[in-house]
């Protein structure tokens, strides 16, 4: 095959069980796309009116790159997907394409289940956590030089959102209040104390000093002065202005650059976060990258619900926590939050929900929990996921407008307990059938066959519908 042939091909044609399997397609689909990656699904490419067969059979044929096989207990079954890999695996060997066919596991499908002519490929496994084996994915498709159009993703992305909101048409002229995951911060420290540690100090442990603290090098940053509580160990230098902290100006008096500067103070607020969290009782759970979401434990089976207030004024309430008689399991509501500093100083808010079998330490068997999590949560919609994060802002603020992380004896860091509004000119209708009255007390049971897939902590900015 010439290699201006192949250079035509850029295709990454997803073959999968359709409508068993659609759910994961939509979600590597768009994962695949925001990478850069053109991106073919009957979901979304088949424009209707056309041949269902003939438009697979040329996307397979003449301008995929990959056929990405996403095989289950369900599409090994199917006869459009048994057909889609012949075809595939017929191109691959009459063109010479090398690993042309990858497949995916996304069930506890046995390995030796696989058909015949694709059993001895080494298989992605998705069955457990769907980041990991994207991962893996993205990593063999770079290695394998699959090209991306990067002026593409826009548009394929939007192809997507399309599909999975149905919304085309449906876009009226009329403003629309959108309730986002950003956290403001109301006070800004005016300053940040840098201290050299003494060379005689003992080690220095950040985690068992008095205040939200970070090393670097020689150097200790923190809000607090740290020399007044332990002088045998921290000499002060100075109180930097932090403004230009943040904008690198101390380099060359303390080896720290603007990247540096950014780092440590994003560090110091996440560690005052955690602090507050644990002084509220409130226990920890390491996600993706290092970070914690927080959760409240159960204790002697106590499940309590608590009261919120709606963006338009409405009270309504939420159990953080429950148990699952089904799956003799309890759930938790365990978000993180996250400090971001970008044109505006905020906390971003990811939800989270964890399993427990006593009510406090998280399930071990990664698999089984996300298991479970991909069926409990499974029908848990938009207004939920929003009276959960407004339930568990109410509970860590305790009422107040700010949430008051101490940095030091004096001074606190204030974080708005409410989340940023925005405004749109414009509304999109939502389908009938996923719609709840989202303003309106919450009364139900917290134990139904409810997860979203909680793999993908990278939305920094997601907005809902707020129909008062």
């Amino acid at each position: 095959m010439t290699q201006q042939a192949n250079m035509q091909r850029k295709l990454i044609f997803l073959s999968h069980a359709n409508p068993e399997d659609n759910d994961f397609t939509l979600w590597l689909a768009a994962r695949l796309a925001s990478a850069g990656y053109l991106v073919w699904s009957d979901l979304t490419k088949l424009i209707g009116g056309e041949t269902f067969w003939d438009s697979i059979e040329t996307a397979i044929r003449q301008h995929s790159a990959k056929v990405v096989s996403l095989f289950s207990k369900v599409s090994v079954q199917k006869k459009g997907f048994k057909d889609e890999l012949s075809l595939a695996l017929a191109v691959e060997k009459k063109l010479g394409l090398a690993d042309f066919v990858i497949p995916l596991r996304l069930d506890d499908l046995d390995f030796s289940d696989f058909p015949p002519e694709i059993i001895r490929r080494n298989a992605i496994d998705f069955s457990s956590v769907w980041q990991d084996g994207l991962g893996r994915l993205l990593k063999k498709l770079e290695v394998d030089g699959v090209p991306r159009t990067a002026n593409a993703t826009a548009d394929a992305l939007s192809d997507w959102s399309r599909s999975l909101l149905r919304i085309d048409a449906e876009i009226t002229t009329e403003k629309e209040t959108l309730l986002s995951n950003w956290l403001e911060v109301a006070q800004v420290p005016p300053a940040i104390n840098v201290s050299r540690i003494r060379k005689d100090a003992a080690p220095v442990t950040v985690d068992l000093l008095p205040w939200p603290a970070e090393i670097k090098g020689e150097f200790c940053l923190s809000f607090a002065r740290l020399d007044r509580d332990e002088p045998t160990r921290f000499e002060h230098l100075d109180a930097l202005n932090l403004q230009d902290y943040l904008e690198g100006r101390y380099e060359t008096l303390f080896t720290i650059g603007r990247q540096d500067a950014h780092n440590i103070f994003v560090s110091l607020l996440r560690r005052a976060w955690d602090r507050h969290m644990k002084n509220k009782g409130l226990l920890g759970q390491i996600f993706a990258r290092g970070r914690v979401g927080y959760y409240l434990p159960v204790g002697d089976g106590d499940i309590k619900r608590t009261r919120f207030v709606g963006p338009s004024g409405i009270a309504g309430s939420r159990a953080l926590h429950g148990y699952s008689p089904k799956r003799s399991v309890y759930w938790h509501y365990a978000p993180e939050l996250f400090p971001v500093l970008g044109r505006s100083l905020r906390f971003s808010f990811t939800p989270h929900v964890i399993f427990s079998e006593d009510g406090r330490e998280p399930l071990t068997d990664a698999a089984r929990a996300h298991r479970i999590r991909r069926s409990f949560c499974k029908s848990w919609w938009q207004d939920r996921w929003r009276d959960l994060m407004l339930a568990y802002l109410a509970h860590v603020a305790g009422d107040k407008e700010t949430i008051e992380l101490p940095l030091s004896e004096s001074l606190n860091l204030g974080v708005k307990s409410r989340p940023v509004m925005f405004t749109s000119p414009v509304t999109a209708a939502l389908p009938t059938n996923e719609q709840a009255s989202p303003d309106t007390a919450v009364t139900g049971s917290d134990d139904q066959d409810d997860a979203v897939d909680d793999d993908d902590p990278d939305e920094e900015l997601s907005v809902e519908g707020y129909r008062g």
